[in-house]
């Protein structure tokens, strides 16, 4: 499971493009074990709102999860952008 597209002939790393749809879907995993584990460290604290739990645990996880796979998706195509002009 490369994180890489392209190899440059003589081997360096200079020229190789990084794979946008795995780096979001890591950082889709990186944001929902975040958002998990903030949510568990606020149950543990007490530290409910007066929403809906349940909706309130759902909406946080789903936000992290988006947040995280856009950020890393985003850092993928600006460096390949990168690549491109070099």
């Amino acid at each position: 499971m490369a994180l890489t597209l392209d190899r440059v002939a003589d081997g360096s790393t200079a020229g190789k493009k990084w794979n946008t749809e795995l780096l979001a879907y890591f950082g889709a995993i990186l944001g929902t074990a975040g958002g998990c584990m903030y949510e568990i460290s606020e149950a543990i604290t007490h530290d409910m709102g007066e929403v809906e739990p349940f909706a309130q645990i759902v909406a946080e996880i789903s936000v992290s999860t988006l947040a995280t796979a856009a950020l890393f998706a985003g850092i993928s195509i600006i460096r390949n952008r990168r690549l491109s002009y070099l």
